[in-house]
């Protein structure tokens, strides 16, 4: 599609959120007097401290004591705008992060009664959206902190430039230290208890610390020296060490004798768990796969060498392969500078192998053609044999080897240039089973978020895999389930699924705004075969995989993204103990599958398998989008992407590749009975049905090529945030004037946010697409069966479906206007905004849609 001029235009609504808002709610606060009653005396301890002038670290073993040199929370009922402008007031008061959190309702905040017929008061039934935040004061900064609150708690006004303060001081739910309960929670206590009972009373127990990255670099360097004491007191080791401004990163990977650890675990006052500058003590990072399959013994029919080797343009950072296997000997540009294929046994390199073979070939079953370009393989786990899983290196922080890879491939480093600068699709099918997705964004996610936006890169991120039974409680016992309809079993496992939400999330990096994050749907192309005891989950129109972590993301985005068949991944059913029954996965192997290159035990470099589960679904997304980059950039189709900065690739694709994704009938069927029903419930009911689909499973093949009565256009374009707007006229097909004929609209709109480690919001960029009026324009309307018109916005990809029959008459010469809008979120932003645009018009089979849309466009057709 031509780019069109940026024009100027009316800004859409204002963006800000209602001050103290609890999602769109109204919530009520305490008064000043009530205020001065609840946190009195918690502020009182603060100037106890410069009153005695004594030293503040006694004040420990008091609760509500806080000393100077520790971070503080404000724990602050419903949302203030922008916390990090007014930490920013005080100085010495460095603003560290926040989290979101729930708060339950009490006498004096809540959710105030709105609904009609119900009386007024405080809502006992709707927890308050609350958000915690941290900053790290000196004692200037807290003799600063005070004499705001004694302002405010004596009615007085706020000095100018300080009102934000006294909005913190009115929701503010309390204040508190950053103490060891904060610096270790209960995910790393049962970690460190497992550790111990494994290794016994004598053990070294291995930890990654976070600690906070706090503004100059001098209190950087004395909070380095602060923590090298600490671990010597605890007779630690450190073992390696990593510090990323960019995204406020700042991490240890230690080691702590037993004794130490029995400390933690019993959250003791020791030397980590008081340490200042420490934020979290955490399991090491680390991946984890399903069990592999084993190999066919099918004879394998190779497809033929590639006649050109062009650069790739895709990456994978994943296992070491078998680079010489059959389905991968020349096919792979292989950069181990870490020397992984030293270290891995050749039987056991099981994943990269399978994810290399499905991004250049696909699933074997469908006898797909190759890729024509290589991949770029990155090792960033290896094979250490035995019988044990492929894993990172233990003396590395994974993250920083991630960030070390992409750099050396995009920048080049110390040892030469950039290795494969053509890169702009990188494959991450992992995720750091020690970290399941709980509402921060993750260092992992912040680091894609910023790779992201200053390189271009489109990543595919794998949602994880929940490998748990699952349990259902619909039904008494195995009988009832057995006698129960394959309707009536889908029904109860989609439930379940809902109710057990919390503990079936992500795996970070997932949560990354800027990636593409994708779930494995029940689906393959091996022949179907019954097994004895196994069923699928699904009665008729296929859905995820009940192993697909399920979102949200951060902030409530849309996550996962898209969904790629995953494998049609069949279950066992036993009874549960404590009533109902629970629902085992089968490991993939001839029963289903994607058919794809494994290692072997002999030798044998010519063997397949199958592979199944959310790596192999984003390694199939990764195919899709490099299929889809070729198809743009295919000579022989017009060279679409001819002249077309590289730089804007990633968001093209990106847009492109979510394109054609839809919930289809299952989506439909939830939406008329997930709950809640009834009036203004669709928000609540489709967030929920989001955290099953996303967006859903995109017909690929429908967004590389046009059909006679489909037209897809694409557009690109740099815009800055503010009251411009780039405007696009798409034309209508003439054969749709005044008549009642269906017809759908779909447009996509892609960018790489740039992101606020600081701000609450954390996306810089906000970026909308509105279409000019398309229920009169065109005749249609928004479909139900999709993301909320309140959730599709929230990240960085926009995806939306229109459709309708209604017979309207054409105006502005038979177009329909799109306009992209800009807008800051997250501070200020100080640069344009890359983005990539997908608009397709479609109709009944009868409609000659691509014909009247090209001479729309005035596009000649080729000879």
């Amino acid at each position: 599609m031509t780019e069109y001029p940026l024009l100027p235009v009316p800004k859409p609504g204002s963006d800000k959120r209602p001050k103290g808002g609890s999602g769109g709610s109204k919530v009520q606060t305490p008064s000043r007097a009530e205020q001065r009653d609840r946190l009195g005396p918690i502020f009182q301890r603060l100037r106890d401290v410069f009153d005695r002038n004594g030293d503040p670290l006694s004040l420990r073993e008091e609760p509500l004591g806080i000393a100077p040199e520790r971070a503080l929370v404000f724990e602050v009922a419903g949302s203030i705008g922008d916390f990090s402008a007014a930490v920013a007031r005080i100085g010495g008061l460095d603003f560290l992060a926040d989290e979101q959190m729930i708060f339950e309702p009490d006498d004096k905040f809540g959710v105030i009664e709105t609904r009609k017929g119900r009386e007024p008061g405080i809502r006992d039934d709707k927890p308050i959206a609350g958000r915690l935040y941290m900053a790290m004061p000196d004692t200037q900064a807290l003799r600063n902190l005070l004499s705001l609150w004694r302002l405010y708690e004596v009615g007085e006004a706020a000095p100018r430039g300080f009102a934000p303060w006294f909005e913190v001081f009115k929701h503010l739910h309390t204040l508190r230290a950053w103490g060891p309960a904060d610096r270790i929670p209960s995910e790393t206590i049962q970690y460190l208890e497992e550790e111990l009972a494994v290794k016994g009373a004598n053990a070294v127990v291995r930890v990654e610390v976070e600690m906070w990255y706090v503004g100059t670099a001098a209190r950087r360097s004395a909070a380095k020296a602060s923590f090298e004491d600490a671990v010597a007191a605890a007779e630690g080791v450190v073992v390696d060490q990593a510090e990323i401004g960019e995204i406020g990163y700042m991490a240890r990977l230690v080691d702590l004798p037993a004794v130490e650890v029995q400390r933690l675990i019993a959250r003791e006052e020791v030397s980590l768990a008081i340490c200042d500058d420490v934020m979290m003590v955490r399991p090491q990072s680390t991946v984890e796969f399903p069990v592999g399959a084993d190999p066919l013994d099918e004879e394998l029919h190779a497809p033929p060498d590639p006649e050109v080797r062009l650069p790739p343009v895709a990456a994978l950072f994943d296992a070491m392969p078998v680079q010489n296997h059959t389905l991968l000997a020349g096919r792979l540009v292989l950069d181990d500078p870490d020397d992984f294929e030293a270290m891995s046994v050749v039987a056991e390199r099981k994943h990269g192998t399978e994810m290399a073979s499905l991004i250049l070939h696909g699933d074997r079953n469908l006898e797909e053609e190759p890729l024509s370009r290589p991949i770029y393989l990155r090792p960033v786990l290896y094979a250490p044999g035995g019988g044990r899983s492929e894993q990172p290196l233990r003396d590395r922080l994974l993250l920083d080897l991630i960030y070390q890879a992409v750099l050396r491939m995009k920048v080049g480093d110390a040892e030469g240039e950039a290795t494969a600068p053509g890169v702009f699709i990188v494959n991450l099918s992992l995720g750091d089973r020690n970290r399941p997705f709980a509402g921060p964004m993750s260092p992992w996610g912040r680091l894609l978020d910023y790779l992201a936006d200053r390189f271009g890169i489109l990543f595919l991120v794998s949602a994880g895999n929940v490998t748990e039974p699952l349990a259902v409680r619909d039904f008494a016992g195995l009988t009832d389930f057995e006698n129960a309809s394959a309707e009536d079993r889908e029904a109860a496992i989609l439930r379940a699924l809902a109710e057990q939400q919390a503990v079936r999330t992500l795996l970070s990096p997932a949560e990354s705004l800027n990636a593409v994050t994708v779930g494995a749907w029940h689906e393959d192309g091996a022949p179907p075969m019954n097994g004895a005891a196994v069923f699928s989950p699904f009665a008729e129109a296929t859905g995820p995989n009940i192993s697909s972590a399920i979102g949200l993301g951060h902030r409530k985005v849309v996550k996962p993204d898209i969904f790629m068949p995953g494998g049609r991944e069949l279950v066992r059913v036993s009874a549960n103990g404590a009533g109902g029954v629970s629902l085992r996965l089968v490991p993939p192997g001839r029963l289903y599958g994607l058919r794809c290159a494994v290692p072997d035990g002999g030798g044998d470099v010519t063997r397949e398998g199958f592979s199944s589960g959310t790596s192999a679904a984003t390694a199939l997304a990764t195919r899709a989008a490099h299929r889809i980059f070729d198809a743009l950039s295919d000579p022989d189709n017009g060279n679409l992407l001819e002249g077309v900065d590289p730089d804007f690739y990633g968001v093209i694709v990106k847009a492109m590749l979510v394109h054609r994704a839809q919930w289809g009938s299952l989506g439909g069927l939830l939406d008329q009975t997930w709950l809640p029903q009834g009036p203004g419930s669709h928000v609540v009911r489709r967030d929920g049905i989001a955290r099953l689909l996303g967006y859903g499973r995109p017909a690929v093949h429908e967004a590389m090529e046009c059909a006679a009565n489909r037209a897809t256009m694409i557009g690109f374009g740099e815009i800055p945030a503010g009251e411009q707007a780039a405007l696009y006229r798409i034309p209508l097909p003439q054969s749709l004037e005044r008549v009642r004929e269906p017809r759908a609209l779909t447009v996509s709109l892609a960018w790489f946010s740039p992101v606020n480690i600081r701000h609450q919001a954390y996306r810089r960029a906000k970026l909308e697409v509105a279409p000019d009026s398309p229920d009169t324009r065109f005749g249609v309307a928004r479909v139900a069966g999709q993301p909320s018109d309140k959730a599709a916005p929230r990240g960085s990809l926009l995806h939306v479906r229109y459709a309708g029959e209604r017979a309207v008459a054409f105006v502005d010469g038979n177009t329909l206007g799109l306009r992209v809008f800009c807008r800051e979120q997250g501070g200020a932003l100080d640069q344009s905004i890359r983005y990539g645009l997908a608009v397709t018009i479609e109709a009944g089979a009868a409609i000659s849609v691509y014909e009247e849309v090209r001479q729309g466009l005035g596009i000649r057709p080729r000879p």
